[in-house]
């Protein structure tokens, strides 16, 4: 469908007349001359080949026309003035968060009913990938990565330092205490590409000798999840397996541990994090770290 407007400004203009009822105090709230005022009403008129205003000694009135376009244009900046208002709110209440899935599905998902919760009017996106998101060209307010906290251009902060120990599901254990075994020999150890069996032993003074080589995992999320169901032993990172050993699905074997080479970090670009949807999800990560 084809639409027949007449110009938008000058149906601005138009209203601006007629409810100050003057050409002098309609240039000076539109910061336009008042000739620029009187050319447009003139533009506005021969479009619609109709005399709106009329044009008295001291202001200015309506004709019957006049008030009929003014009901029509008074509606549509309304709702064009509400509607831009609703975006913007809509925009300023959006938070996008970026994180790695394993970090995702096994420790934050449990947790971020509550600040959900919380601060429901939020527009809340989360991206769970192991892509690192260019947050310059803001694909997202803020990333939890690990590492060691240089991010050039980038405001990190340090908020969980992360351990390293073996954990198995308890009916693993059940089975290798019912053969004798002590120590890490005669199980099977899973891996993935985090952090290596030797360079725990390495830290923590064991021997791999007398181990079988399992599965090898690209996610710590796979690894973890093959320890739950019995398949051997894992090197469980403590942020990924907190919740895990509270529930009881996963339970530590031995007492041996060993630091992680990183930690997670919140990432930001600087001044992302001014907006209060920003400000909240930090204060709350924070707080749970503090825990």
């Amino acid at each position: 469908m084809r639409y027949v407007l007449p110009p938008m400004h000058t149906l601005r203009t138009f209203e601006a007349v007629s409810r100050l009822r003057g050409f002098a105090l309609a240039a000076d709230e539109l910061h336009l001359t008042a000739s620029a005022v009187s050319h447009q009403i003139r533009a506005l008129e021969s479009f619609y080949g109709l005399k709106l205003l009329q044009r008295n000694r001291l202001d200015v009135s309506l004709t019957p026309a006049g008030e009929q376009v003014l009901g029509v244009v008074q509606e549509l900046l309304l709702k064009l003035s509400s509607v831009g208002e609703s975006l913007r709110h809509k925009d300023t209440r959006r938070l996008s968060v970026t994180a790695p899935p394993s970090f995702v599905s096994r420790w934050l998902m449990s947790r971020l009913g509550a600040f959900l919760s919380q601060h429901s009017d939020i527009d809340f996106r989360l991206h769970a990938t192991t892509q690192v998101l260019d947050l310059g060209a803001e694909q997202a307010d803020f990333a939890i990565r690990y590492g060691q906290g240089s991010w050039p251009g980038m405001r990190s902060e340090r908020f969980v330092d992360e351990l390293v120990f073996p954990v198995a599901s308890p009916r693993y254990v059940s089975r290798s205490r019912q053969r004798g075994k002590v120590g890490l020999a005669g199980h099977t150890l899973l891996r993935d590409d985090f952090f290596g069996w030797e360079q725990w032993c390495e830290q923590t003074g064991q021997s791999l000798d007398g181990t079988r080589s399992g599965a090898t995992f690209s996610d710590s999320a796979l690894l973890l999840q093959a320890a739950e169901q019995g398949q051997g032993v894992a090197l469980g990172r403590s942020v990924l397996v907190a919740d895990a050993l509270a529930s009881g699905t996963l339970v530590r074997i031995g007492t041996k541990k060993a630091a992680s080479s990183g930690a997670y970090y919140l990432v930001a670009r600087s001044g992302r994090t001014d907006s209060p949807p920003a400000a909240a999800f930090r204060q709350w990560l924070m707080a749970l770290a503090d825990q």
